[in-house]
């Protein structure tokens, strides 16, 4: 097989894989990745998955984005939700303006139809929306649970990008009303006690872990080169 490098595998890049290139060998890990995701547990249905990771820049926002579209490509009607309220950066992935959000249904009193995005069939996207000065205080009112409650009856699939763990308390915060996390962890570049600290911060908060993304194997851990490589544990 030819090597061929792609403008999506670059740090920092968010476009959408399994849409640009839906036969690629990196869009057919995501599609086993929501595989496994919806046969991670027979006795409750995994309807929110929220998506963290240990530290900044280890692909969470790509993989948030990505299995958010193979869930609308197999015809999942789905809303992705940026909660990384610092430092967001869903929006990239879609070219989006992120003018108003999230947090503008809530401070500003906007529906939900006013800033939400449908950017393809089956798959809607919810900016994060203006900045908020206490972003925890917001993801832990009620009024949020509710609202993402109430999603449910509208969306079949509900993926949430929510900060580094290592970073800030907020995706702790946010696994609270998740069904299940998933955690983003860089080969080679993430150290282990880091990610098991994080495994036990998010357990002690009642989160559960329904599995692991590992991103960026150098060619000398796969065959794919060039290629991430996205491993559900």
């Amino acid at each position: 097989m030819r090597n061929k490098k792609h403008k999506f595998d670059q740090r920092g890049s968010y476009q959408p894989i399994t849409r640009i290139e839906p036969n690629s060998i990196i869009s057919e890990q995501y599609r086993k990745l929501r595989t496994n995701i919806e046969l991670s547990d027979f006795n409750k249905k995994i309807q929110i998955v929220g998506i963290t990771s240990t530290n900044a820049m280890e692909g969470k926002t790509l993989t948030a984005i990505n299995l958010a579209e193979v869930y609308a490509q197999s015809g999942k009607k789905t809303i992705l939700i940026d909660m990384d309220l610092r430092k967001p950066k869903i929006h990239r992935g879609f070219r989006l303006i992120n003018k108003k959000g999230l947090s503008d249904i809530f401070t500003k009193n906007f529906d939900i139809t006013d800033v939400v995005e449908h950017v393809e069939a089956n798959l809607d996207v919810l900016p994060s929306g203006s900045k908020l000065p206490y972003p925890a205080e917001f993801l832990s009112s009620e009024q949020l649970k509710s609202f993402v409650n109430n999603l449910k009856d509208v969306y079949e699939r509900i993926i949430i990008d929510t900060p580094p763990m290592t970073a800030v308390t907020d995706a702790s915060i946010i696994s609270s009303f998740c069904d299940g996390m998933l955690l983003v962890i860089a080969s080679r570049e993430t150290e282990v006690h880091i990610t098991k600290d994080v495994i036990k911060d998010l357990e002690n908060n009642g989160a559960k872990i329904i599995g692991s993304v590992l991103t960026r194997v150098s060619k000398r851990d796969s065959r794919y080169m060039n290629y991430y490589y996205y491993q559900y544990r």
